[in-house]
């Protein structure tokens, strides 16, 4: 699984953030018994804000795994992290910055749980246990900034 993030905006918010719980909020799961063979698993992921208070911040992370055989659908699992942080200091927080937190650290702090769930489900259903890919953060590139002089409603010439 790979995903890019502003790893600058992560840190402003992760130096004055505690994890204080994770939560299961919702879990599902079906398999078809009569379904054999190698299975192709696919695996959706994803953490955004799911409240805020002045100092508690929710991130909820939703994750779907689907494993078909062929055409035929072998298993469907679907959990709900929440996870609640606390927030300390007195500055506010960029709202970009308190969604790239929550991607980055949803994903880091759910990541080894989901692991062993879906582990343990696909092994329970009959399955090879399936074992989850390592999470690749990748950096956000920085946005391209005009020089502190320039005037950013200056015509620029193509001749230049």
């Amino acid at each position: 699984m790979e995903t890019t993030v502003d790893l600058a905006a992560v840190g402003r918010v992760a130096r004055r953030t505690d994890l204080r719980e994770i939560r299961i909020t919702e879990m599902s799961a079906k398999c078809n018994p009569k379904v054999t063979g190698p299975l192709c698993p696919s695996v959706r992921f994803d953490c955004a804000i799911a409240g805020r208070d002045q100092n508690m911040l929710e991130v909820m992370c939703d994750c779907t795994f689907v494993a078909h055989c062929g055409e035929a659908l072998a298993a469907q699992v679907q959990i709900q992290y929440l996870l609640l942080y606390e927030l300390s200091g007195t500055d506010e927080f960029a709202e970009d910055d308190l969604l790239q937190f929550a991607r980055a650290n949803g994903a880091l702090h759910t990541w080894p749980f989901l692991r062993e769930a879906l582990y343990a489900m696909t092994s329970r259903m009959g399955y090879p246990p399936f074992t989850l890919p390592v999470m690749h953060f990748h950096a956000k590139p920085p946005a391209e900034t005009q020089p502190e002089s320039a005037d950013p409603n200056a015509i620029l010439d193509p001749q230049e």
